[in-house]
């Protein structure tokens, strides 16, 4: 993306050529130092809001808000995906322009100045709170920001999905927090997740509303209060400048999508959009013109002063009160995701004031007002329209570079949050299939995705080896059978489904480590380390930490430290290393020592994105256990299973405890509790290994028993229960 400047796009139906030569009218202009709050509320529709005509939902504060607010009616964002669009947000730029197309695989270029950059040389401080993994820091978005809130806990092996979010609730105390000590002028970028899948909103929400998507943003319209109420108290609500937004909008199957990111139909990509002036100035009125999310950054810079040296595709929201509904303002989208994640085409589309138009192999055309809902295509009867709009997109449609390398705990997250993390490669030429013809396949990879979370993994297993049947070269479902193999305890199964990715994406670097860790777990140390070493140069901090855990289970602990410091150093993953450095030290049996490399690694975790990593307090456990503090221990391993409940090495430790103090119906519960989590082979198997241990053969043979009831061919199973 080294050549994106030069690339900047000049549209001729909306550019700024010298952002703060005009300023704005005396009716609208901001005070020196104004706060300004941008408030984006992910994947909202604005046809599910009262203030667009929806009756359907209870919303008192958003409600007020649109009263003190400049509402426009037809807002639309660029991507319906959530890391191109906060990239336009904060930009102002097209996604051709600031080189984002997807939410994995990209990064904002270093060259591309930032709203924040901006602000703070004008004297403002930045801060920000982000609700979602895919906006943190690593995505470049935090450049310019004095303090960028992302302490967001992704999933992770056996937990909730809910987890790859953060509640509102803990967003806005953040957010809370920071604004509250400002004295300065300031500008704070929040970003609540509600109501982005999955809907779950709490009481009363949930019983209030049927459809949980309307639940959820009331849910979010409560926050809100309680966030609005807050800046009253501080006295800044009347004097900021206030914007609420969404990024994107939801399909709810309105044309078979139920989430968003594939199509690009009005649902998707039409979104709220309220402006609060500084004194409540143009209160209560609404603009009927086109707008677009590049707008924001124009606008926001002209009301503070702010000033960027170069041209912009954008106009401030505060001069479209001046043009004609009917104006024709084109508002350009795109989706890659189809292209990137199925090898299916991508879709780029225009909106005016009269048309919508969507390029696609089967290309559609409907008529904005008559026609709202998308229902009739009228490319046939409105030629000259086409023609037009066709000239039109003609420049905005620009190739996209390819993603780079997924990073591993990046296609994780984004796989358990619906998104695929992973590409599909397409012939130079290819002809590509019209993702409207390929819903019933999309539908039965996301039931896949969906089965895999809902531990269903022999129901996803079965989904992916038809898929791939049909289309062998999706890398995510390659991932996607290791992983239901793995879980199933089929080691050797899931790493050759693994090394058929890599062979598909020699790059694949969550693959290659996955490998990596599924070897050692077989104890081909040899394999995993060939496997770690690929990854040396590109990730050295994962690839130093596979060695360093090699080494320590070939009983080389001075040469496991090595590696495991030489991780340390690499400035990644640093809560990992330090767990390995405790892990060497429990090896040398010197407990004190891993506990104090425990510490670190608690202070490395709850300064991070990733807060909750497998393992920590299993390990932490044991070292407790180990001490004689057998109090502190049996917490640890109970909060082990609370965060991973499928994991059941802390399961097996916590029975041992719990068995040792003659605590013998709580270990019992324990031995269901985990069937009931994880009633795969590694399961049965934990449960028979832990009896084994304590003696209890009757017990084993039953367990292990139960297990043949689902898994005849297990041959560990079958050893157990014929020992």
């Amino acid at each position: 993306m080294n050549d994106i400047m030069p690339r900047i796009l000049i549209v001729t139906f909306a550019v700024v050529l010298a952002l703060g030569a005009c300023n704005a009218a005396p009716d609208t202009a901001a005070p020196p130092g104004t706060p300004v709050i941008l408030i984006s509320i992910d994947t909202l529709r604005s046809d599910r809001l009262p203030a667009y005509g929806y009756p359907g939902i209870d919303t008192p504060n958003l409600d007020r808000f649109r009263s003190d607010s400049i509402l426009y009616e037809r807002a639309y964002t660029h991507c319906p995906l959530t890391f191109p669009a906060h990239a336009s947000m904060l930009t102002g730029l097209l996604p051709a322009d600031h080189g984002v197309r997807d939410n994995v695989g990209y990064r904002v270029d270093a060259s591309l100045p930032l709203l924040p950059e901006l602000l703070r040389a004008e004297g403002y401080a930045t801060g920000a709170a982000i609700s979602a993994f895919v906006l943190r820091r690593e995505t470049g978005l935090d450049r310019g920001f004095d303090h960028y809130d992302d302490r967001v806990d992704p999933i992770t092996p056996g937990g909730s999905i809910a987890m790859v979010q953060r509640g509102g609730a803990d967003t806005i105390a953040a957010a809370r927090e920071w604004i509250g000590s400002r004295n300065d002028p300031f500008f704070y970028f929040l970003h609540l997740y509600e109501p982005h899948t999955p809907w779950e909103p709490p009481e009363p929400f949930r019983s209030r509303y049927p459809d949980p998507y309307d639940g959820e943003i009331a849910y979010v319209d409560h926050l809100l209060g309680g966030f609005f109420g807050f800046l009253r108290e501080k006295g800044l609500y009347d004097r900021a400048l206030i914007i609420v937004v969404s990024d994107h909008g939801e399909g709810l199957n309105d044309h078979g999508e139920e989430e968003h990111g594939m199509f690009l139909y009005r649902e998707a990509i039409q979104i709220p959009l309220l402006v609060k002036l500084p004194q409540g100035k143009l209160r209560g009125t609404s603009v009927a013109a086109p707008a677009q999310l590049v707008d924001l950054f124009p606008t926001i810079l002209e009301l503070t002063g702010a000033r960027v040296a170069q041209d912009l595709p954008g106009i401030s929201l505060l001069a479209l009160r001046d043009q004609e509904p009917s104006a024709h303002r084109a508002v350009y989208s795109e989706t890659y995701y189809s292209r990137f994640h199925f090898g299916w085409s991508d879709l780029h589309s225009l909106i005016d004031g009269e048309y919508h138009y969507i390029q696609a192999p089967k290309p559609e055309l409907y008529h904005v007002a008559s026609d709202p809902a998308e229902r009739q295509n009228v490319l046939r009867e409105e030629r000259r329209v086409l023609a037009r709009m066709r000239r039109a997109i003609e420049p905005l449609v620009r190739e996209a570079e390819a993603p780079a390398a997924v990073d591993p705990e990046e296609a994780a997250q984004l796989a358990a949050l619906g998104y695929l993390g992973s590409t599909v490669t397409t012939a130079p030429g290819e002809e590509l299939a019209d993702p409207k013809d390929k819903l019933a396949t999309f539908r039965e990879i996301r039931a896949a995705f969906g089965a895999h979370r809902a531990k269903r993994q022999e129901e996803a297993l079965e989904a992916v080896e038809r898929l791939l049947g049909e289309n062998s070269r999706m890398l995510d479902l390659w991932d996607l059978k290791s992983k239901a193999l793995h879980r199933l305890g089929r080691l050797d199964e899931a790493i050759a489904a693994a090394r058929e990715g890599i062979r598909l994406a020699p790059n694949a670097d969550h693959l290659i480590l996955s490998v990596a860790n599924m070897a050692m777990e077989k104890e081909d140390l040899e394999l995993a380390e060939q496997h770690a070493r690929l990854v040396l140069e590109r990730d050295p901090a994962k690839a130093r930490d596979v060695l360093a855990r090699i080494w320590l289970a070939r009983g080389d602990l001075d040469r496991a430290e090595k590696e495991a410091r030489l991780a340390l150093e690499a400035g990644h993953e640093r809560a990992t290393a330090w767990m390995t450095l405790a892990r060497i030290e429990k090896e040398r049996g010197r407990f004190e020592e891993a506990l104090a490399h425990l510490d670190k690694a608690d202070e490395e975790r709850r300064g991070s994105a990733n807060r909750q990593i497998s393992s920590f307090h299993f390990l932490r456990g044991d070292v407790l256990a180990r001490l004689g503090r057998v109090a502190e221990a049996e917490r640890e391993f109970r909060r082990e299973i609370e965060m991973f409940p499928e994991q059941p090495q802390a399961y097996k430790n916590l029975i041992l405890l719990l068995v040792t103090q003659g605590r013998i119906d709580e270990g019992t519960g324990l031995i269901h509790e985990l069937i009931r989590e994880s009633p795969t082979p590694p399961g049965y198997l934990a449960v028979c290994q832990v009896l084994d241990t304590v003696g209890d053969q009757r017990g084993v043979r039953y367990w292990a028993k139960q297990g043949l009831r689902k898994y005849p061919d297990n041959p560990d199973l079958r050893r157990f229960a014929t020992g």
